[in-house]
């Protein structure tokens, strides 16, 4: 019996420890649960201030957006005023040349003024011209008359000199009056 007690007594020490275990494994889970929860509630409140930060991230990167406009708008508007007033000094100046008849005062004199005379033997037409207009100007004004000239070889003298085309009429001295004889080269 006291084998049986003795065994007994070892088996109900092997019990407890056996307990003593589980009872410290389940506090180990217990606390590894608590933290693990812990972490889950840590977790979400991260995830719910990365959706924050998220959130007013893109609010100032449409904030930003907002401001790269209005900052082209001004700049738009600040251009459009500047053309405006350039617009308006125009204008006032423009006022202004008419008070003082300076729009339409003529950019030469009449004393200026020439008539040259072509002369051949189809016709006699005078031109009116400036000194400094280049003859194959005064020549092309006698074609939009005589536009049959046009398909002629033409030779022009003044003086009993050859005409230059490419010349101003005062480097040919071409003056007022001048006939200006035409031949046509066959």
């Amino acid at each position: 019996m006291e084998k049986k007690y003795e065994d007994e007594i070892a088996k109900n020490q092997k019990l407890e420890n056996e307990n003593k275990q589980l009872k410290e494994s389940l506090k180990e889970k217990s606390i590894k649960e608590e933290e693990l929860n812990k972490y889950k509630a840590e977790n979400d409140k991260l995830k719910a201030d990365l959706f924050k930060a998220n959130k007013i991230i893109t609010g100032l990167e449409q904030s930003n957006k907002d401001s790269n406009e209005l900052k082209i708008l001004r700049e738009e508007n600040t251009n459009l005023k500047y053309q405006l007033n350039l617009k308006d000094n125009e204008i006032i100046n423009l006022k202004n040349m008419i008070q003082n008849n300076n729009l339409f005062r003529p950019k030469y004199d009449i004393n200026d003024i020439m008539v040259i005379n072509f002369v051949s033997t189809d016709i006699h037409y005078g031109i009116k011209c400036l000194p400094n207009d280049i003859f194959a100007e005064v020549e092309e004004k006698l074609y939009k008359k005589f536009d049959d000239l046009r398909d002629t070889n033409n030779m022009f003298i003044v003086n009993a000199r050859p005409i230059l085309r490419f010349k101003k009429l005062s480097e040919n001295n071409i003056k007022d009056g001048d006939l200006i004889q035409l031949f046509k080269l066959e």
